[in-house]
Parts: C-alpha cells; structure tokens; sequence
C-alpha cells in the first residue's frame, strides 16, 4: 500500500490523517476559519470553495492568505453540484480558479473522476509537488461493484483516489470496507474511502485498518453527512477504537 502524503505531512501505520474543511462565504472569512483550524488537531484543511457566494473574484492573493493563516496543507475542492456540492460546473471558472490555486501554493487539488477528461488543460499545469485528487461521490447509495470501480479509478491521471457512498444498510458499510481492502493491498495510489451518514460513521472511525488513509472531521462546520467532531473521534480512537 502506497503511503499518503500531502504537503508536508503523511499518513503512517498507526494514524491516518484527519482533515477538517473551510465552508466560508467569501474568502476573508475563508482566512478566519483557516486560523481556527491552524489551532486544531487536524493534519490538513480542505477549503470548499463551492460554498464561496461568488467564485468570479477568488484572486491569487485571496487563496494565499488561506493558505498562510492556516499553516496546514491545504486541499482545494470545487464539489460540484452533480457530486453534493453548492455550486455548478462551468468549465472556464473552474480551470481558472484551480490554475490560481496551483499559483498560491496549495498542495493538493481535488478533482471529481468525471471532470478529468474536460479539464485536460488544466491536468497538464499541475507540478508534480501538488497532488491530484480523483474523487467520486455516491450520495443516493452503495454501488456493488466497487472493487471494479476502484480499480478503474487506479489507472487514471491522478495521484489519490477518494471514494464516497451513501449506505442503505449495515452491510453496504462492510462492502465499502473490505473492497478498500482488497483495493489498497495492491494499489499503486493511496486511498481515501468513507461511507457517509450515520451508518457510515465507523467506516471514518476504523476505516484506516482497511487502508484509507485520510478520514474527515468537523471543527467549524460539516461538509458532508457524517463527520465527526474531530474532538469524538480523537476520543474514540484512544479508547474503543484504537487503531
């Protein structure tokens, strides 16, 4: 299993990384939730930027600051509307405002699988220090095949594959689990997978042992359903769940 890292930080056998987001409305308050999250347990921070009010005047200067108020690596997402996020894809803005991201330091860029083959422009400015992230997200269920899924998402240009499902039972929790197993034992990419909600909560608590390598948390806000306060799931992992 390849090791995860981001920026300067990666994931070990013992502990994976937690990251918390930044779901601010305008980027000066995108700086004051990244300072809360300087003083935070967490590893990374991811900055939401669909939750921006405006996307049209996110300046290279405005991402920097993020990036320097909250000393932490910093993943920079556009959730889709397609894929649970708050805003709409517009290909033009989108490859903007990532080109001036990779600009401002960021260290990794999440990019939804099924965006890849429309920004390929964009896929070709990133340096090799600023890890891609190809993410696909399943809010409406588990699909059954996804040691296939994950395997396809293996040969893609990207660095880290992160996965998320939406459970409808018990046992779509187990199959997220021991398919990240399988997945991860031979992969040559590190894995991020959860399963969201509160049925999949364990899988961000224990998810790890399977071989994801980053779990995400809540400090400020929630991003996505099911996220632990990262005060919860320190705990459980010092008692219950020790890892």
């Amino acid at each position: 299993m390849k090791q995860l890292k981001i920026g300067a930080v990666a994931a070990t056998a013992d502990r994976p990384l937690i990251a918390a987001p930044i779901t601010a409305y305008t980027w000066q308050q995108a700086v004051q939730q990244a300072d809360l999250l300087k003083k935070s347990a967490v590893d990374v921070v991811e900055w939401r930027v669909d939750y921006l009010e405006t996307l049209d005047n996110l300046m290279v200067t405005h991402i920097q600051k993020v990036c320097q108020a909250t000393s932490k690596p910093v993943i920079f997402t556009w959730r889709t509307q397609a894929e649970g996020g708050a805003k709409a894809y517009s290909r033009r803005t989108y490859e903007r405002v990532y080109l001036n991201a990779i600009t401002a330091g960021v260290a990794a860029l999440d990019i939804e699988i099924n965006l890849l083959a429309d920004q390929k422009n964009l896929l070709k400015t990133i340096p090799n220090d600023v890890q891609i992230i190809g993410s696909k997200h399943y809010f409406t269920k588990t699909p059954a095949n996804l040691v296939s899924l994950l395997d396809n998402m293996v040969t893609l240009p990207i660095d880290i594959i992160k996965l998320a499902t939406m459970p409808q039972q018990l046992s779509d929790v187990d199959v997220l689990l021991t398919s990240t197993k399988k997945v991860a034992k031979n992969a040559n990419k590190p894995l991020i997978t959860m399963a969201m909600g509160v049925m999949g909560m364990p899988s961000r608590i224990i998810g790890r042992r399977y071989g994801s390598q980053l779990t995400f948390v809540t400090v400020i806000n929630s991003s996505a359903p099911g996220q632990l306060m990262v005060t919860d799931l320190l705990q459980k992992w010092g008692t219950r769940y020790d890892i």
